[in-house]
């Protein structure tokens, strides 16, 4: 929906904050910041709320209040009240976007809209929401989270999108737009400090190189200590630390113009890392063999304590290069408007994980990497012809992804397994182990070599039954690789019926190729074991489970290759039709895709030695994803006072969902029919010079239309998600409100208040632990005070984000092989600071 373009509207942002609130300083990064605010203290401003333009609609000079389309739209003056300058801001604009983050800022982080998004850290997952920044698509969503330079708009577009973008999405489009060149020379500097040692310094100048020609550079740096303690060290965790180098070129000559973009960007972050939330019955043999090295094997801390207990000697990092070069070509011929966008990035991400989220060193990553090579090629050709305004484009993309995955047995695997075998062996969890040194017999129990099956010790006729023991630095490099093709052809037009009454008619063609290829080795003797003889793996269940994770299973090792290739059309159809000058209506309907995949892991094929048919590719792909959306909406404005309220009414229908679950010992891939449905409403008033006040609201419904099963390989099923109820991380109410009162202090001085809330519902945050983990209500503040030079040279502020210190996850996980012990992935607590800008 739709928040105007004053500068108190801006604060919106921080209302709708999910991980806390920041009111980092905004007015003071150019003059025309403070132009626009001291605009806003006119009487004017009431007429500047609803001047937003849209551009994602492709059509010049429209409004959000002016088209039927659920979009929320925010010029550069908003975008500098609100600080929102990195793709996690988005949180703070409107309830309808969630967004999570688990073990990976990089790979593990997701967008919802409406309820609907792509929940996994598995990069062959496509995001259900996508990311265009500067009209360049971005395939995945952790590819985004790098630091922007100065913003000039975002618009977030909700619902299926694909008749006027050149990426195809399921669940919507947050589009970025950053500042570019001008011809009038002009710089600035700011400086930022704060607590746990928050640093961050940007730095932009641009001018004139000729006539014609105009550039840009824009610099960043942002450092934050982590928030999060090692007790088993003097390491913190879940820092930041990143750089942004950014610079551009603008020719200009006619109707013709070149945009060209170059970026390099670097993050080297200690992330990130959950907290123990509960111990299940095999946390005490991950005390018992920590305390065996003289550490602390589950932190006994309180959550909002933000204590951990890791293995020393195992690294946790989450690393990113990344470059790009992008050029956009616009061109008039006749009356018809012609934009090209080439452009190429290259991301590469390098992880390193304790993977046992405890103490004792059982197992880790080390060196996993991701890597995407992406080219694109959009183009666009519209014109206005009697009634009807037309657009036809095309879009190409070429990704070559790769995925090397390390996941390796510690210094202490082995005495893990035996610690969990012996205490089942002996019908009592652990008996009396001394956990001061004494050594523990590695077996699993005894066994009838007859039958194969366990017993317990000293039954007569069993033999004590020992398993081939594993080493440091065994178990798994997997290296797979996959390479999309996607071409489509897509259209959008309005036809002018009567002076009140617009049709929309959009379309979409669609192909995808994707090709699978991959190469896997893991050393693990115990699989190869069971593999010889299966039966005994069968016949120990869960303890065999336990001594071979599908993670690490040789099993599957060898190289294979697959492919799949889909042809699809999808479209859009709607009715607009305008009351009166300041009210309208519209119905719409339309219909997404999202292409269809592989999940990256081998955990994910079927296993002979636990009853499966053996790897091979079609183990891993899932379907392609598509939805049928329904709405209803209205866009009102009211009186001088600028006061606006739109809303919407939708249903989505989405056939073959693709979710990525984590069932406890690895990771599987399901399609599921899922339905999303609800109310959104947002309004704005100004109704004094310089007070701005918003609210939102936004009821969302998204849920399985039945339970999602998991099968046993035995013609039986395990439940791994109810049908029905609300899928995890989707409040189903949420809350925003803001405040901003921008006033002159004196002819040479202006002052600005800002405050924000939001409220989420209580919901849960994964289905392995629903009930347990679930985030109970909570209300998130976040405020800013600043202070400026009326000719705009400078301004300082202080921010607080989440000021009340409220705790909540933003993830959680079952912990691999810790039978019921759960982690959780806390936001970010209570951060504060000082801001200082210069321009020039």
């Amino acid at each position: 929906m739709k928040f105007p373009p004053s500068s108190a509207a801006g604060s919106k942002k921080y209302k709708a904050q999910l991980c806390a609130f920041v009111g980092v300083g905004t007015l003071l990064t150019a003059p025309a910041g403070l132009a626009s605010a001291q605009e806003d203290m006119t009487e004017d401003a009431p007429r500047r709320l609803n001047a937003v333009i849209v551009e994602a609609t492709r059509r010049g000079g429209v409004t959000v209040q002016d088209v039927p389309v659920s979009v929320t739209a925010y010029d550069s003056v908003l975008l500098e009240d609100a600080g929102v300058d990195r793709l996690n801001d988005l949180v703070q604009i409107a309830p309808y976007i969630q967004i999570s983050q688990s073990d990976s800022s990089g790979a593990g982080t997701a967008i919802a809209i409406r309820g609907i998004g792509t929940g996994a850290n598995n990069p062959g997952f496509e995001p259900a929401v996508g990311v265009v920044i500067d009209g360049v698509y971005r395939t995945r969503t952790g590819i985004a989270l790098s630091e922007m330079p100065e913003l000039s708009g975002i618009e977030v577009l909700r619902g299926p999108q694909g008749t006027l973008f050149g990426r195809n999405t399921s669940a919507g489009v947050v589009s970025i737009r950053t500042a570019g060149p001008q011809h009038e020379p002009e710089a600035s500097v700011g400086l930022s400090a704060g607590n746990y040692g928050l640093f961050s310094t940007e730095a932009m100048v641009t001018g004139p190189f000729s006539e014609n020609v105009a550039g840009r550079l824009d610099m960043k740096l942002r450092k934050r200590d982590g928030y999060i303690d090692d007790v088993n060290s003097d390491r913190e965790f879940n820092n930041l630390d990143r750089f942004l180098l950014r610079g551009q070129l603008k020719w200009e000559a006619g109707d013709a113009s070149l945009r060209l973009i170059g970026d390099v960007g670097q993050t080297n972050e200690d992330c990130c890392v959950g907290l123990n939330f509960n111990e299940g019955p095999t946390a005490r043999a991950v005390n018992i063999g920590a305390a065996m090295a003289g550490l602390t094997g589950i932190a006994d801390s309180d959550l909002d304590d933000y204590e951990v207990a890791l293995s020393p000697n195992r690294e946790v990092y989450d690393d990113v290069e990344e470059w790009g070069v992008s050029a956009e070509y616009e061109n008039r011929f006749g009356s018809m408007e012609f934009t090209s966008i080439t452009a190429w990035r290259d991301w590469q991400l390098a992880r390193g994980q304790d993977v046992d989220f405890s103490g004792i060193d059982r197992s880790y990553r080390d060196g996993t990497s991701v890597t995407d090579k992406v080219f694109t090629q959009e183009v666009r050709l519209q014109d206005t012809y009697g009634m009807l305004d037309w657009l036809v484009g095309a879009f190409y993309m070429n990704e070559e992804l790769g995925y090397d995955d390390t996941i390796r047995t510690g210094t202490q695997g082995n005495l893990y397994i035996d610690l969990v075998a012996y205490g089942a062996a002996g019908g009592q969890l652990f008996g009396s182990l001394d956990p001061t040194g004494m050594e523990v017999p590695a077996l699993l129990g005894n066994i009838d070599p007859g039958t194969g099956a366990p017993a317990a010790p000293g039954t007569p006729g069993t033999v004590p039954f020992f398993l081939p023991g594993s080493y440091d630095g065994a178990g798994q490099n997997d290296d797979f690789d996959v390479t999309t093709n996607a071409f489509a052809v897509f259209t959008h037009n309005e036809v002018a019926l009567t002076d009140r009454l617009t049709a929309t008619l959009g379309g979409r063609l669609n192909y995808e190729e994707k090709e699978l290829s991959y190469e896997l080795d893991s050393v693990a003797p115990v699989c190869d074991f069971f593999l010889a003889a299966p039966s005994v793996a069968q016949s120990l269940g869960s303890l065999a489970l336990l001594a071979c994770n599908p993670a690490i299973n040789s099993e599957y090792n060898g190289t294979d290759a697959g492919s799949f290739d889909d042809t699809v059309l999808t479209g859009t159809a709607k009715l607009a039709y305008e009351f009166t000058p300041d009210v309208m209506g519209y119905v719409s309907y339309a219909r997404g895709y999202k292409a269809g995949g592989y999940n990256l892991d081998r955990s994910g094929f079927d296993s002979v030695i636990f009853g499966g048919d053996g790897a091979q590719p079609d183990d891993l792909q899932f379907d392609a994803e598509t939805v049928d959306s329904y709405e209803f909406g209205w866009k009102a404005r009211f009186g001088q006072a600028g006061a606006t309220l739109n809303g919407a009414l939708f249903y989505q229908d989405l056939t073959d969902f693709q979710e990525n679950y984590f069932s406890g010992t690895n990771f599987r891939v399901f399609n599921a029919d899922v339905e999303s449905y609800g109310l959104e409403v947002d309004g704005s008033i100004q109704p004094a010079d310089g007070l701005t006040l918003q609210g939102g609201y936004a009821w969302t419904r998204a849920e399985r239309k039945k339970d999602l099963m998991l099968p046993n390989g035995d013609g039986t099923f395990t439940l791994l998600g109810p049908g029905g109820v609300q899928l995890p991380l989707r409040p189903e109410h949420v809350v925003t409100a803001s405040g901003t009162y921008l006033h002159a202090l004196s002819p040479d001085l202006r002052g600005l208040i800002h405050l924000n809330a939001r409220y989420a519902s209580d919901h849960a945050v994964t289905e392995l632990s629903r009930g347990l983990t679930d985030n109970d209500a909570f209300a998130l503040f976040g405020g800013r005070i600043g202070v400026q030079a009326a000719d705009g040279r400078w301004e300082i502020s202080v921010f607080g984000e989440n000021i009340t210190d409220e705790y909540y996850n933003t993830a959680a996980i079952g912990v691999p092989e810790q039978t019921g012990t759960n982690s959780v992935y806390p936001d970010v607590p209570a951060m504060y600071g000082a801001e200082l800008k210069l321009s020039f």
